[in-house]
């Protein structure tokens, strides 16, 4: 396995744990009061725009050259981490 196909699985196995506890979250914010309802609401789009450009930025990886490549790890190790932020901070929610 290439270092870019274990970069890319690391990548992608991290987003799948993530994914699964979203899911679980999701479920608990459809339980909480209306007031509070639009905030979570406003939290979980921020969520799944994050997921949305870490997607993109693994498919720019998938598609890179070479040369692009340590470029494009650097952003999407960024893009996980802007990810992985706005999990913990909706996560916290339900604390």
């Amino acid at each position: 396995m290439s270092t870019r196909e274990r970069f890319i699985e690391g990548i992608k196995q991290r987003l799948d744990e993530l994914n699964t506890e979203i899911e679980q979250l999701e479920k608990r914010a459809d339980e909480v009061r209306a007031e509070s309802r639009k905030k979570l609401d406003a939290q979980r789009e921020e969520m799944q725009q994050r997921r949305d450009e870490l997607d993109k930025k693994l498919k720019e990886v998938r598609a890179a050259s070479e040369a692009q490549l340590d470029k494009l790890k650097l952003e999407t190790e960024h893009a996980w981490k802007a990810f992985k932020h706005s999990v913990n901070y909706f996560r916290s929610h339900f604390k």
